[in-house]
């Protein structure tokens, strides 16, 4: 029931604001969402955050929507590399949540042990209905419209990937003066 009344409240909200935001939280709000899939799944979720995270200007849900769609794109890559693998079942499957300061930036990293990302496609993963997902799958508008919502707060994200060994996207904002 508190992943519904959470969902309900997540889906009502469509004013864009700046307000103060607490990054861990907003994270943690996420995770929790696909925590028991995650589970089920035998995906492993690592979390390192930093405790006195500062504050950024946003708006949490929309930051929980691309907090959200990178959980979801690190679950598919898991599954996908041990879908039917024999040789991949004594490996790990986590995904890994940290987040840190530095020099005025508040920085969120979602990693994760799945398939990674092709050097061929990198450069493309961002653009709206580009997809590796098959038909049916995926909408190819995640990772756009993450982009997007990063960008909407001063923020910056990139991945660094390698092939089989999984991806990390990294996640930029801007830390609040009003901290």
């Amino acid at each position: 029931s508190k992943i519904i009344n959470h969902l309900r409240e997540f889906g009502r909200k469509s004013d864009v604001v700046k307000e103060k935001v607490q990054l861990n939280e907003t994270l943690k709000q996420a995770l929790e969402i696909f925590r028991q899939q995650l589970k089920l799944r035998e995906i492993e979720v690592v979390m390192d955050l930093q405790p006195d995270l500062p504050f950024v200007m946003a708006d949490s849900n929309r930051l929980e929507q691309v907090f959200i769609n990178l959980i979801i794109n690190a679950r598919d890559a898991i599954e996908a590399k041990w879908w039917g693998n024999i040789e991949q079942k004594g490996n790990a499957k986590k995904i890994f949540l940290k987040t840190f300061a530095r020099d005025g930036v508040a920085v969120v990293e979602i990693a994760d042990t799945g398939t990674g990302i092709p050097p061929n496609i990198i450069d493309k993963i961002f653009e709206p209905f580009f997809t590796t997902k098959q038909v049916g799958k995926g909408t190819g508008l995640g990772l756009s419209i993450s982009y997007g919502i990063v960008r909407d707060y001063d923020g910056a994200i990139r991945v660094k990937s390698r092939e089989e060994e999984g991806s990390r996207f990294i996640i930029e904002f801007p830390v609040s003066s009003e901290n």
